[in-house]
């Protein structure tokens, strides 16, 4: 067995499992630790808005319609959201923001490892699950504490897991199959969570044109697929709302389109040494492209992911231009990052080379690694003070709640203006919701100073978040046994996305 039989390891289905099953168990450990600590049963924010006056008080006074199910909220179509938070209500007996948030949790930790799996098909076995780990690991990091802590943000979860679903079935279905239905309905399902999930059709798209161009699709009928591809983009984009209070956020000139779309997509870095992070994934796509692999390689799934990260970073350019980069977008810019990571693993890593082209390749790789850890380092140094900010803030906001609750006295909303003091910015709206019957109705016992349930639910919850450095330590502890004993397995060649070196290699 040569020296790359050596390293190169073979995972087979019970490894795999086990290996799946241990990154879901740090990503959602790091995930409970966060909400154990900082999170609330106190809604936050757009949650008085979308849960409570447009969905929660018109369900409970039986006025509640399919067409609210559907109407904007914002630019967005949020009805995947909506659907759990009346699902939790009927759960939980009430608004229970916390067990949406352990949702999310999980939602969130099945996403990011399944879409980590799928990118690190083009990979070499050892380098694939190397691939696997290191964005789990990125990912466990709490950057986007605030959609962790904010049960409302379902839909940024959820536009991930369709989008990349949807990437999946169309990447190399033929047109018109009940593959490609699949994963139209799925880019559909993901402009149903935020609006500019209408751009993973654009994603689909780019692909099947460049397939086309490179003879791997051909025919009237894959024509025709394509034309309907870009109706069905046409038709979503026209339904996105116009709001006019997101207006000053937009993008006011080509400049600041351009420049906000290249801090986008050199994140975490600064642009100035940024378009190194990105580098990798355009001469992957360029690779691919010239190589015009068969359809069932699974590089196009990675040039289809690439694609769709692009159309993100357009769409928060052009209509977030004011603030491209807050914490919730944090969730997808970090998938771009374990995108470009797999290019750069695939270009420098995986290809069976020696001498100094091997060692300025390591030398390469090293340096891109320790640029991406540098950068995202810079961002994490604040976390403990954030997180702890949080906690405090979200105590005062519902103690002031619960007074205001208790008493009437409508001092402990006007006398604390602002989300510092109170869970919403306008006190007078929130004093509106508040004293609304079927708002009150709905609100958690805490708030109401009332006896939690004693059920299932809350025995699920507490002790969910309370074991949070056990689903930790679980997960870390069979990720090094699974490591290990599939190290100490014998090579076995098999059919699979992690044998070898990367397809059409």
């Amino acid at each position: 067995m040569d020296n790359r039989q050596q390293v190169i390891r073979f995972l087979d289905t019970k490894h795999m499992v086990f290996l799946f099953i241990s990154l879901f168990l740090i990503i959602i450990g790091s995930r409970a630790e966060v909400i154990n600590y900082s999170g609330s049963y106190t809604p936050f924010l757009d949650e008085w808005d979308g849960d409570a006056a447009g969905l929660l008080k018109p369900y409970i006074m039986g006025d509640l319609t399919i067409r609210d199910l559907f109407s904007p909220f914002n630019e967005h179509i949020i009805l995947f959201t909506r659907l759990l938070v009346l699902a939790i209500f009927h759960i939980s007996g009430y608004w229970d923001v916390i067990l949406q948030m352990v949702v999310n949790a999980a939602l969130d930790a099945a996403t990011i490892v399944g879409i980590s799996y799928a990118l690190s098909r083009v990979l070499g076995g050892a380098w694939a699950v190397a691939l696997m780990v290191i964005s789990t690991l990125i990912n466990a990091i709490p950057l986007s504490y605030e959609s962790i802590l904010m049960a409302f943000n379902t839909h940024f979860y959820l536009l991930l897991a369709f989008s990349f679903a949807s990437l999946w079935y169309l990447t190399d279905s033929q047109a018109w199959s009940p593959r490609w239905a699949l994963g139209v309905l799925c880019a559909v399902a993901s402009f149903l969570c935020m609006a500019s999930g209408a751009l993973t059709l654009a994603a689909a798209i780019g692909l099947h044109v460049s397939q086309i161009v490179c003879g791997r699709r051909r025919g009237v009928r894959e024509w025709l697929g394509i034309a309907a591809l870009v109706a069905a983009m046409f038709v979503l984009t026209t339904l996105v709302s116009h709001v006019a209070e997101s207006d000053p956020y937009r993008a006011h000139s080509l400049q600041e389109f351009l420049w906000k779309l290249l801090e986008l997509a050199t994140w975490p870095a600064a642009p100035i040494f940024g378009w190194l992070i990105v580098f990798p994934s355009a001469l992957f796509c360029l690779r691919t492209l010239a190589d015009r692999p068969p359809l069932t390689d699974p590089r196009w799934y990675n040039v289809a992911a690439f694609g769709w990260i692009l159309t993100q970073f357009l769409a928060l350019a052009a209509g977030r231009a004011g603030m491209p980069i807050v914490n919730r977008y944090f969730d997808t810019l970090l998938i771009g990052v374990a995108i470009n990571l797999t290019s750069i693993f695939w270009l420098l890593g995986s290809h069976p080379i020696g001498g100094k082209r091997k060692l300025w390749r390591r030398l390469a790789l090293v340096a891109w690694l320790l640029l991406v850890a540098a950068s995202l380092a810079r961002l994490e140094r604040h976390l403990p003070e954030y997180l702890s900010h949080r906690r405090q803030t979200a105590e005062v906001q519902a103690q002031n709640l619960r007074s205001y609750l208790a008493t009437g006295d409508a001092l402990y909303l006007t006398s604390a203006p602002g989300a510092e003091k109170i869970p919403y910015p306008v006190s007078s709206r929130l004093r509106e919701l508040l004293d609304t019957s079927e708002i009150r109705a709905a609100l958690s016992p805490e708030l109401l100073s009332r006896d939690t349930p004693q059920n299932f639910v809350e025995a699920f919850k507490r002790n969910f978040l309370r074991l949070n450095f056990v689903w930790l330590g679980l997960g870390v502890l069979l990720l090094i046994a699974t490591i290990a004993s599939a190290a100490l397995t014998p090579v076995r060649p098999r059919a699979h996305g992690f044998e070898g070196p990367a397809a059409g290699q």
